[in-house]
């Protein structure tokens, strides 16, 4: 799997080579294993990898390469490209701008939406609820850090034309 850090340091690598071997095959992989949020250094998640996906060679996706510590796990996830964009657009909406149990999504945010659209809060209990709350506060910080570095990363791409 090739990396250069840039400096030629030598801080980020997994700890187990790239997998070739598995339905998906990668074409651009980053070793996760210290960059995994709030679990990192203590993750299964080894590597991201955008690549051919196991469902069909003439489509890309992208995959959590997991590794148990014997194997690597079946329970890596392939996500087509678009659902991660669209899942980074509801964390969004849910992070920072849900009022009252509420999120709103305006027209053409999503493929195909012709109209407005609201999502209420599922019905869940209370024990479960609280859960919910305090995890997505606890993380708050993390997650708003990301996507800020994804519109920063976002801006110099449109600055540059490159869409």
């Amino acid at each position: 799997m090739p990396i250069n850090e840039f400096g030629n340091k030598k801080s980020y690598k997994a700890n187990e080579n790239l997998s070739h071997n598995l339905e998906h095959k990668p074409v651009y992989a980053i070793p996760y294993t210290q960059f995994d949020g709030h679990f990192a250094n203590n993750t299964d998640c080894q590597y991201l990898s955008i690549g051919i996906s196991q469902w069909d060679e003439e489509d890309i996706s992208l995959k959590t390469m997991r590794h148990t510590g014997d194997k690597w796990s079946r329970q890596s996830e392939e996500v087509p490209l678009h659902r991660i964009i669209d899942s980074t657009t509801l964390i969004a909406k849910v992070l920072l701008d849900c009022q009252d149990n509420t999120c709103e999504f305006e027209r053409n945010t999503f493929k195909n939406q012709l109209s407005g659209i609201q999502i209420i809060q599922e019905s869940i209990d209370d024990n479960k609820k609280q859960n919910f709350n305090n995890a997505l506060n606890e993380q708050s910080i993390e997650l708003k850090e990301r996507l800020n570095s994804l519109y920063s990363i976002l801006t110099t791409l449109k600055s540059k034309g490159k869409f």
